[in-house]
């Protein structure tokens, strides 16, 4: 039979644990040095703990996002300020000029004025209105098909399909 009087002799692994509770700044100091000089284990690491619980992070990201819109909605509207003023300030230096008031198409003053870029190399193009940008991503900046379509155009002289049939009112 035990003597209850002598005290329970704790393993390897009580000892450390008990060590890390009450070092804290040590544990994470060891950690970060593990990081660092280890990052693909750590990549790796976090990209299986993602792919286990996405569902969860999403909803965790959802819900955070949820409460800083509630919680101070004038704060998370200067956020938005302040990502898009880095955002404009950075794209202006990638153009190299600051960006115009009028489209680099079609010369239309008062529009939203977009940075277009290459979707292969990345490369700026030019500041477009919102609606030269969107037609060019439509024909998926097909130079062929615009030729095309500017030949469409050409051969009906503009004519709308009401315009040349007999019996057809004017509208």
């Amino acid at each position: 039979m035990a003597d209850a009087s002598v005290p329970k002799q704790k393993s390897k692994y009580e000892v450390v644990k008990a060590w890390r509770e009450t070092n804290r700044e040590k544990k994470n100091e060891q950690d970060r040095r593990y990081r660092a000089k280890h990052p693909e284990t750590n990549k790796k690491a976090k990209a299986k703990y993602r792919e286990a619980n996405l569902d969860e992070i999403r909803n965790r990201d959802r819900e955070a996002q949820a409460t800083r819109r509630k919680v101070n909605p004038e704060a998370q509207r200067e956020r938005v300020r302040r990502w898009a003023a880095r955002r404009d300030e950075k794209q202006e230096l990638i153009a190299g000029r600051a960006r115009p008031t009028v489209c680099d198409i079609c010369g239309q003053p008062d529009r939203r004025i977009l940075f277009d870029h290459c979707h292969a190399s990345g490369r700026f193009r030019g500041w477009l209105c919102d609606r030269c940008n969107r037609t060019l991503g439509q024909v998926k900046d097909d130079t062929t098909l615009l030729r095309k379509m500017i030949d469409y155009l050409e051969q009906h002289n503009g004519k709308t399909h009401s315009q040349g049939k007999e019996g057809a009112t004017e509208q």
